[in-house]
């Protein structure tokens, strides 16, 4: 965050959260992608340079600051949004298209999942993180989440099933921990939840645990701090809840060196997604006093935190191109909290289509971003909110997307006139 992070806890309510033929390349593969290096933004298209706005998705409704946003993808068109405080709650008879115009309805609002007992929520950065739900949960039922808890202070990664009496409902007697990690402080923990659509392993964003400056662990490899995590919740071994992917950089390795780490060097990963369509995992990273960055985050890659922030040294004589470098970086006159986004593949705006969408905490600016698999392409900015609040995307069925915001509401794009 910008110097030292209380600068935004400070700002609002002392409280931060804190990739076929596309434009994220032609590629449909996992295989080891080209170093990207930040290019400048071209010439704006003006066909969608401040041509959008936002729209109150669900008047009527409140949401104790929103921070994430998901479907279940088991064709109910059910929308979750997860609260900071330690609840999921789940909306109904979402809006539609119908005839290319949008079609508001009468949306009812429940609760889906309320762990409040179990978490540390406070005004910084700790509480309910993250959730997603299982590739195969229309038949298995299962919910994971990301959350912090205290005695000892540690991030959880559990495992929820739905009711059986009531698909609307988290039986929360169900809990299976997955994963746990010590916290050293209350600030950069990340917390976003996804799985792969091509390996169907669970990543894990996690941030290097605080304060301003770090304790260095982005590159210690015996901590799960200031990594993506990889593992598969699928199978077990060795006691644990999960096994470690066999193609992961560091398993079956005698060094002492997390196996779980998939990729490392990360200051706060603030919201990952994946384009679908190339395999492409995408993260946001915030960043410390100058730069915010957008990373692809690639097998056994190392993002350099802190020995650098995006492409500038921190450490005296390092040489940033001994890291993963970013796709798109940008300093303090453009924003000041990435927040990392979804990837456009819905029917309501065709301009858009595989661009990657995503925003600014500090500046309310929100982004398009076109990337050939090489290089940014182009760069637009879509609009600008004007508000320290923009903080998750999300995605209905119809791959539409969705933008939560701490002053409570969930938000839609729309073309202005």
């Amino acid at each position: 965050m910008r110097r030292s992070k209380y600068l935004l806890l400070s700002i609002l309510l002392t409280v931060f959260y804190l990739a076929s033929c596309d434009s994220d390349g032609n590629n449909n593969t996992t295989s080891p992608e080209p170093t990207p290096m930040p290019t400048p933004s071209p010439t704006p298209d003006p066909g969608l340079e401040n041509q959008f706005g936002l729209i109150n998705t669900f008047t009527g409704l409140f949401f104790d600051k929103p921070l994430d946003v998901q479907n279940a993808g088991d064709g109910t068109n059910r929308l979750f949004v997860a609260e900071q405080r330690g609840v999921i709650m789940v909306l109904n008879n979402l809006p539609g298209l119908q005839n290319g115009e949008l079609i508001q309805r009468n949306v009812t609002s429940d609760m889906f999942l309320d762990i409040r007992d179990r978490i540390l929520f406070d005004d910084s950065e700790q509480g309910l993180l993250g959730f997603t739900f299982h590739p195969n949960f229309t038949n298995n039922g299962y919910v994971y989440v990301h959350y912090t808890a205290s005695n000892p202070s540690r991030s959880v990664v559990s495992r929820f099933e739905v009711s059986s009496n009531n698909a609307d409902l988290v039986d929360t007697q169900t809990e299976l921990v997955i994963l746990e990690i010590p916290q050293p402080h209350p600030f950069h923990n990340g917390g976003q939840l996804v799985f792969g659509p091509q390996d169907g392993y669970l990543y894990i964003s996690m941030g290097d645990g605080g304060p301003a400056g770090g304790l260095g662990t982005g590159q210690d490899l015996t901590d799960l701090l200031g990594t993506i995590i990889r593992i598969d919740v699928n199978n077990t071994q060795n006691g644990l809840n999960y096994s470690i992917p066999p193609d992961n950089p560091f398993a079956n390795n005698n060094q002492g060196i997390r196996e779980e780490i998939y990729a490392y060097g990360l200051r706060n990963p603030w919201r990952v997604a994946f384009n679908e369509m190339s395999g492409r995992l995408w993260s946001g990273d915030v960043g410390e006093a100058s730069r915010e960055e957008l990373n692809i985050i690639v097998n056994g890659a190392n993002y350099g935190w802190s020995i650098t922030e995006g492409t500038q040294c921190i450490q005296q004589g390092c040489n940033p191109s001994d890291f993963e470098l970013p796709v798109l970086e940008y300093g303090r006159s453009t924003g000041g909290s990435v927040i990392g986004g979804v990837f456009y593949y819905g029917n309501e705006f065709p301009e858009l289509t595989g661009m990657y969408l995503y925003a600014d905490f500090v500046s309310g600016r929100v982004w398009a971003l076109q990337y050939d698999g090489f290089n940014v392409v182009q760069n637009v900015q879509l609009l600008n909110f004007n508000a320290f609040s923009i903080v998750a995307f999300g995605l209905d069925e119809q791959g539409e997307p969705y933008i939560a915001s701490f002053d409570g509401n969930i938000y839609r794009l729309e073309r202005l006139d």
